[in-house]
């Protein structure tokens, strides 16, 4: 009930009018829909949570890896690496939105004093007023702020391995590449499934990051269907086109976690 009343009345609003007090107006059938796949903003928006969620997605599932296999390793200040890497995540993703959009502030911010300390001001930077830079840089927060989970969850899947298959595999010559290809690799793929499942929803869907750091501009440089559907519903209070912006969010959501399951399960299978 929880769960299904929630669709049910979101799908409903969809299809009617809805001012910002929840009052229906009438029944529009697909209107909403139509309007949104002839908005140039919307397709905008759409292709470009595409390319921001699986660019953080890839480079973070690969950054991730490779530190989880390096923190299975015995190193001096192995403890200290694994505090500083949980602190993205403990922080919270305002925190770190706040937190990066002061460092990228032309003249106040970290990047900025560095830039002029080195004696180069001709390089001052405003990253978030480019639109040519603002989304490249909100694609590397978005990636530093989930390695930290993704990380904790490729780490404690290899320390799920069995150690025999290393041990066999070391005492029959094999090097660390071949240790790490024919070994962590396979035995590490449910796990990486069920990571990058979890890391695509979360990114998705992700909000404060582009909200805090710049709500979408410069003119609309940064803008992805979270935050088409957050300025539709409570900026313009067209909770009606907010609404069919939230069942096409769900029904992409739903349709890739249906299809990457049926992918997990039958190498699974196999």
């Amino acid at each position: 009930m929880f769960i299904c009343l929630p669709i049910a009345l979101t799908l409903w609003m969809s299809l009617n009018e809805v001012d910002q007090f929840g009052r229906f107006g009438g029944f529009v059938g697909l209107g909403h829909y139509l309007a949104l796949f002839s908005d140039p903003q919307f397709i905008a928006a759409a292709w470009r949570t595409v390319i921001w969620t699986v660019s953080i997605v890839a480079a973070t599932t690969v950054i991730a890896l490779f530190l989880a296999v390096v923190l299975q390793q015995k190193f001096r200040g192995r403890a200290l690496v694994r505090g500083l890497l949980l602190l993205p995540w403990a922080t919270g993703l305002v925190i770190v939105s706040l937190l990066w959009r002061w460092m990228a502030h032309p003249d106040f911010g970290a990047i900025g004093r560095v830039v002029n300390a080195i004696g180069f001001p001709a390089l001052r930077v405003e990253w978030l007023g480019n639109p040519a830079l603002a989304f490249p840089l909100m694609i590397w927060v978005g990636i530093w702020a989930s390695i930290p989970f993704t990380t904790l969850v490729l780490a404690a899947g290899i320390q799920s391995i069995d150690t025999d298959l290393y041990e066999a595999a070391t005492l029959d010559g094999a090097s660390q590449w071949r240790l790490f290809r024919d070994i962590t690799l396979p035995q590490l793929r449910p796990v990486l499934a069920v990571s990058i499942l979890l890391n695509v929803i979360f990114v998705f869907n992700s909000f404060p990051i582009i909200w805090v750091m710049t709500e979408g501009g410069p003119a609309g440089a940064t803008d992805t269907l979270i935050t088409f559907l957050y300025r539709k519903g409570f900026r313009f209070y067209d909770m009606g086109a907010a609404s069919a912006t939230s069942v096409v969010v769900f029904a992409i959501l739903l349709g890739f976690a249906i299809l990457h399951t049926r992918i997990m399960w039958r190498n699974v299978l196999r």
